[in-house]
Order: C-alpha cells, then structure tokens, then sequence
C-alpha cells in the first residue's frame, strides 16, 4: 500500500492512467483522487509529464519484479523454462476482466516521438523485459541470445495487440506455443 503523498500520487495516477488513457485525465482528476490541492501536487512533481514518468517507471520496476518472482516460481532453475512462464504470466493478465491494454505501449503510442522523456520510460520497459529474456537465453546458451530475445518480443507484443484489439483472452497461450517451437528449434539446431 502507497503510503507517502508521493507514492499515492504514482498509484492512483496510474490506474487513471491505465483505464482512461495519460492525455484524457487531467491533473484535477488526480488530485482529487488523492485528496490533495494543486499545491501538494506540485510539491512532488512540476508537471503532469514528470508524473506519467514517475507512473511509468516505478510500473516498470513492479512488473520486472513480479516478472522475475512469477518466472522464478514457475521454472526455478531453468532458464528456457522461465522465458516460456513469461507467458503464463501474460495469460493470467489477459483473462482480468479490467485489461485495457499495456500501460507501457499506450504510453508510447500516445507520446510517439522517440525524444519524449514519457516514450523513453515506455521504452525502458520493453527494455527491460527484453534484458530479461536475453538474460536466461544467454544462460541457457542460446547461439544469437539478443536475436532470439528480440524475436521473443516480437511475439509478445503481438500477443498483448492481438489481447487489446480484439480481445483474444487465448493469445498469451498461442504465443507462448511459437515461443516453446522457437526455443526447442534452436536446441535442436545447437
């Protein structure tokens, strides 16, 4: 639970965020979300900018982190096993009834030049996650680790499109059948 005015902000500025979209909620909104005057808001941050960045960074540093304890649960031990559970994790997202899409790739479709500070914190996620696959890829000695973590990517990105547009609740687990053939295609070339 967010217990500072800071980190309440953060919280509930990105389930605004999440369910309206960053450029249709409006400071105001936030604030009385919080329950705090224009003056306390912008004792912690100077503009709605700085806050959707704040949003999306400590989102980032939550998911990794639930990434990495949900991956670890699922196939502690086995690198190529946890790149699959990525994908376990994405079903049990996709079957919420409140999805609404990824926090990190509206932010970057509603912020599109690659110069925004907000595009580049969305961005630092995809990074991240991807660092992640090419991380147990490398320890699994996977040839082309940061070609196949790119591929994997690929393929998850279009499963959280295919989840968003048009509500397929099976594409995580479609996806994470071409990530298990990728995976076992490449074993068996090594």
């Amino acid at each position: 639970m967010p217990t500072s005015t800071r980190e309440r902000l953060i919280e509930e500025a990105g389930n605004l965020f999440y369910r309206n979209g960053f450029q249709a909620v409006g400071l105001d909104q936030v604030m009385d979300a919080v329950g705090i005057s224009k003056t306390a808001l912008y004792k912690h941050f100077d503009s709605k900018d700085d806050l959707i960045v704040a949003v999306l960074v400590e989102r980032d540093k939550r998911d990794i982190a639930e990434m990495e304890r949900f991956v670890i649960e699922r196939a502690d031990g086995d690198p190529l096993g946890q790149v699959v559970a990525m994908f376990d994790q994405l079903d049990v997202w996709f079957q919420d009834p409140e999805f609404r899409g990824c926090l990190f790739m509206n932010a970057a479709t509603e912020f599109p030049s690659k110069h925004d500070p907000i595009h580049r914190a969305a961005e630092a996620h995809r990074v991240n996650v991807m660092g992640m696959m090419r991380n147990r890829l490398e320890r699994a000695r996977i040839v082309d680790a940061e070609q196949m973590a790119e591929q994997i990517m690929q393929v998850m990105t279009g499963a959280i499109i295919a989840r968003h547009t048009r509500g397929a609740r099976e594409a995580a687990q479609v996806a994470k059948g071409t990530v298990a053939r990728m995976i076992g295609a490449e074993q068996g070339v090594g």
